[in-house]
């Protein structure tokens, strides 16, 4: 890199064929269903004598030639065994442009990635486990009959009388296998006040997808309201919450009409803190102890901001492996957000690569800054946990730091993800640019990071119109 090392860029290792003859040698077959698994199962010979026995296939596949009006294609499994081929067509579409071929799946920055890969990876098990129900019973095997028998337990599923609630918790606990732990909290505990409710209101522990009617989610912003005392924009986010559940309830299939079409989700605006370019170069400029805390919470915050707005989460849970060169040779930091699971990359300008120098570089997974220090990459509670505590200490050292630049301003760390948006629609002057930098899934996100700054950009031109 800029300071002298340059690594290689990591490889994942495949399956060769010695390791595969190795197996074979033990007793065992191996057989990998193109981009998607391996399966090993034993070989028995009395049933195939000393000829391997052919395995059926499975895979996912993108119809790349149906593209529709909006660039999404539909997706279907495939089945294939002895030369023979059947399809099952998925109700799902993707982005075409976000489809990777290789590893059947969408990429990261897919709007729905985290659904939609779950839901093929869960049906992917589905068809394997239907294959080997098959083996055990030692049934003749055909492409058409695994696919009788995977549209059968889709469809006693899909009949099956099912529970919004259990759903729900499902489809949550999802924000935490994915590693999105405040994502996670935030929506357990909306889950919980809706389960409250229902029993509190209803005297039901369960609610059938059929009974989310529009008046359900009134009658819950009611009791939001007036039993629990929230406010205006608390309640705004529950219903919000429940309506994007409500969502994945629907795009499954397993609701028909959407409650929420006439339902108001409650705001109201609120004064937000903002901190210019100009107040964030005054922090910078301190002269304080470059080995004393603040100091420390200065380089995290200051990284944050040359970086293009990074959240907290990211710096914190950073690795050396997001640090590498692009294909122009520019050092460039490339991670993948925890609040939302999207990739983001920008090129490290100077005073980014100036705050990583003083940082010895380690491995892959270690980490860049010392915030999660000691904390295994994997445990991610233990590292939700850690960045809680760290967040609390660095906005403290900022509001110091603010103070002694003569800043009358509640300065926190996410302050400067909002004036790195600004900086860049000043200088960029396209906000879906600029959304595309700060990894916003929509310029709607983008604007409201610069709503309440001053553009003086034009002053000059106005004066010498109107004098």
């Amino acid at each position: 890199m800029w300071c002298g090392r340059n690594a290689p860029p990591r490889r994942i290792r495949r399956h060769t064929a010695s390791k595969s003859a190795s197996t074979a040698a033990k007793g065992g077959v191996r057989r990998a269903c193109p981009g998607i698994v391996s399966i090993t199962r034993p070989f028995d010979r009395t049933r195939y004598g000393s000829q391997i026995p052919p395995m059926p296939a499975i895979s996912i596949i993108a119809r790349t030639r149906r593209k529709d009006d909006h660039g999404r294609v539909p997706i279907r499994l495939r089945i294939s065994h002895r030369g023979e081929k059947r399809f099952i067509a998925l109700p799902v579409k993707v982005l075409a442009k976000k489809w990777n071929g290789d590893k059947r799946r969408v990429t990261g920055t897919h709007p729905d990635a985290g659904e939609i890969n779950t839901f093929l990876s869960d049906l992917e098990r589905a068809a394997f486990s239907v294959i080997s129900r098959l083996e055990r019973a030692g049934t003749l095997i055909t492409a058409q009959r695994i696919k009788d028998e995977i549209q059968e337990e889709r469809e006693e599923v899909k009949s099956a009388p099912e529970d919004f609630l259990a759903f729900a918790r499902e489809k949550v606990k999802g924000y935490k296998r994915r590693g999105q732990i405040g994502t996670f909290r935030s929506y357990r505990t909306t889950c919980r006040k809706f389960t409250a409710f229902i029993e509190e209101t209803y005297g039901r522990d369960e609610v059938p997808f059929g009974a989310l009617e529009a008046e359900l989610f009134r009658e819950f912003r009611t009791y939001c309201y007036e039993e629990r005392g929230n406010s205006t924009n608390t309640v705004g986010r529950e219903l919000g919450i429940m309506r994007t559940l409500v969502r994945h309830a629907m795009k499954e299939g397993k609701l028909s009409a959407y409650p929420f079409e006439h339902i108001t989700i409650d705001s109201e605006p609120s004064q937000k803190e903002l901190l210019t370019p100009e107040e964030v170069e005054r922090i910078a400029d301190l002269e304080i102890d470059e080995e004393s805390p603040a100091a420390e919470a200065r380089r995290w915050f200051l990284f944050a901001y040359y970086a293009g707005g990074m959240r907290f989460s990211d710096v914190a849970t950073l690795q050396w492996q997001h640090i590498r060169e692009g294909r122009s040779g520019r050092p460039r930091v490339c991670y993948k957000m925890k609040k939302t699971a999207d990739t983001v990359g920008v090129p490290l300008i100077p005073e980014a690569k100036e705050i990583l120098c003083r940082y010895e570089e380690g491995d892959g997974e270690d980490w860049v800054f010392p915030i999660s220090e000691g904390i295994d990459p994997g445990n991610e509670e233990a590292l939700h946990r850690r960045k809680c505590q760290r967040n609390s200490a660095a906005n403290r050292h900022l509001k110091e730091l603010a103070g002694q630049a003569g800043i009358e301003k509640r300065v926190t760390f996410h302050l400067s993800r909002n004036a790195a948006a600004w900086k860049l629609y000043q200088n960029v002057g396209d906000i879906y640019k600029v959304s595309k930098f700060l990894g916003h899934s929509n310029v709607e996100q983008t604007q409201d990071y610069i709503d309440g700054f001053v553009d003086e950009s034009r002053d000059e031109d106005f004066i010498a119109a109107m004098t």
